[in-house]
């Protein structure tokens, strides 16, 4: 082989050497800007349903609580400022001490008994009920600010293949 044919072989060969490289780097770097705007696409899509389920526990009241709502309403009289005044602390937010826990429970006691044509017997059943209802949404609260939700995050793999 002569020195010219040798020259032109050696450039071809570093020609093809250095586009393989050059096509090898840019995809590289191709597919590494993928993966990161997908993470990128993930991570937002999971702040995002974090902030959606944030939303939902403070929007959504759980049963017990409307339930509570319910009964509070019901028993709720001009005539009664004290228990009135107690119910209302009932919440949201729930900011009854104790004691005042206590007296409620007294006084919606006396609503379960006879208070003559000021009460009817439904007012006597949701007396009642109140006390329990109470306990059941002091539970929620509590199992709700001790228990965090949980949200994993899993990646499936689509295949490019269309269904048949």
């Amino acid at each position: 082989m002569d020195l010219s044919t040798r020259a032109l072989f050696n450039s071809i060969v570093l020609l093809v050497l250095s586009s393989a490289v050059t096509f090898a780097a840019a995809w590289f770097w191709f597919t590494k800007t993928a993966r990161a705007k997908e993470q990128a696409d993930t991570l937002r899509r999971v702040a995002e349903l974090e902030t959606q389920l944030k939303l939902v526990g403070q929007t959504i009241l759980p049963l017990s609580a409307a339930f509570q709502a319910v009964l509070v309403k019901q028993l709720t009289h001009y005539h009664t400022p004290e228990m009135d005044a107690l119910m209302v602390k009932l919440g949201p937010p729930y900011t009854l001490t104790p004691g005042e826990a206590a007296r409620l429970g007294v006084l919606l006691e006396e609503r379960t008994r006879d208070m003559g044509d000021l009460i009817d017997e439904a007012e006597r059943d949701a007396a009642r009920m109140l006390p329990m209802v109470m306990k059941r949404v002091a539970s929620d609260v509590a199992l709700e600010t001790t228990v965090a939700p949980e949200l994993r995050f899993v990646a499936v793999r689509v295949s490019d293949r269309d269904p048949e």
